[in-house]
């Protein structure tokens, strides 16, 4: 017989819907094509919310990389 254990959240695999992804977390959620390539070209922002603006770019452009 299985038996399964009670969790509080949601999703199984311990995911939080309510948690902000990264493109939140650093403030580039809704920002258009040219503020996002200002922040790519950016001297003072940090590498990781240079790489999420690389990446979102390329996906609004809808290339594979």
């Amino acid at each position: 017989m299985i038996r399964f254990k009670q969790f509080a959240e949601n999703f199984m695999d311990g995911r939080n819907p309510q948690d902000k992804g990264d493109m939140a977390r650093y403030g580039l959620k809704g920002k258009s094509i040219s503020q996002l390539k200002k922040v790519r070209s950016s001297k003072t922002a940090s590498p990781r919310k240079k790489q999420l603006a690389h990446w979102f770019i390329n996906m609004q452009k809808g290339r594979k990389k």
